[in-house]
């Protein structure tokens, strides 16, 4: 089943821009412990244009933000619910001390269908000591996205690459998923290591290890035998 896990944004701090969907609520969330006392009045503009005023005779709400908007004056949380497309922009906050941070905010319309699974690539395509894993997809209209991986029933963790080498307790697959700027996939791909391979019944990782060390030694043997026979004119 192909489903989202969806996520609240907290906006904190001045930053890069955080996204969010058309009809979700927003919460503006300044650290009051950084804002100098005492504060009389508080206002919330977005752009040049304003939110709300505060002052102790109470709130006044403005435009398209009445019905839709609330204000802390104890904590300076503003919380907007039921995002629009036209609430993409720059909120700031003011008192009567001064200004006091801005926010970058992005609404991106709603996703009704579910994202495409990605793949999983291997480069090269035939790999024997270490490879390259890159999960890719279709992320039209998707906004930035970003790739997370899990080795076997790992934790996930993020990139688009993943880089594979032959260790002593290899995994036996890699599974990656899409994350985009407000939901993460629960749908996923795996792909089996081509690295792993399985011990025999009766041998252990660290008898399979001699024998190939075996192996090469006697390549490289026969490799300089028929070096010294080259060189000293004899037929190999």
């Amino acid at each position: 089943i192909k489903t989202f896990q969806s996520f609240l944004f907290f906006v904190a701090a001045q930053g890069e821009p955080k996204y969010f969907e058309v009809g979700t609520p927003l919460t503006l969330e300044p650290d009051v412990s950084t804002v100098p006392q005492p504060i009389n009045t508080i206002r919330w503009k977005y752009g040049t244009g304003l939110v709300v005023d505060w002052d102790p005779s109470g709130h006044t709400y403005y435009g398209s933000f009445k019905g839709r908007t609330t204000l802390d004056p104890k904590t300076l949380w503003l919380v907007i619910n039921r995002l629009t497309l036209a609430d993409s922009g720059q909120f700031s906050l003011e008192t009567n001390l001064g200004t006091f941070g801005t926010h970058e905010v992005k609404v991106i319309s709603k996703c009704v269908c579910p994202p495409p699974t990605p793949s999983i690539k291997t480069q090269p395509l035939v790999c024997d000591v270490i490879c390259t894993l890159k999960c890719t997809a279709d992320t039209t209209d998707l906004g930035p996205v970003s790739y997370e991986w899990k080795k076997d029933e790992g934790e996930w963790t993020e990139g688009d690459e993943l880089k594979v080498m032959e260790i002593s307790k290899p995994p036996e697959k890699f599974s990656c998923r899409l994350k985009t700027p407000v939901r993460t996939s629960n749908a996923s791909i795996a792909k089996d290591n081509p690295l792993y391979k399985p011990v025999p019944d009766g041998l252990t990782l660290g008898d399979i290890f001699g024998i190939r060390i075996g192996i090469l030694c006697v390549v490289a043997v026969i490799a300089v035998i028929a070096v010294i026979n080259v060189i000293s004119g004899e037929e190999p």
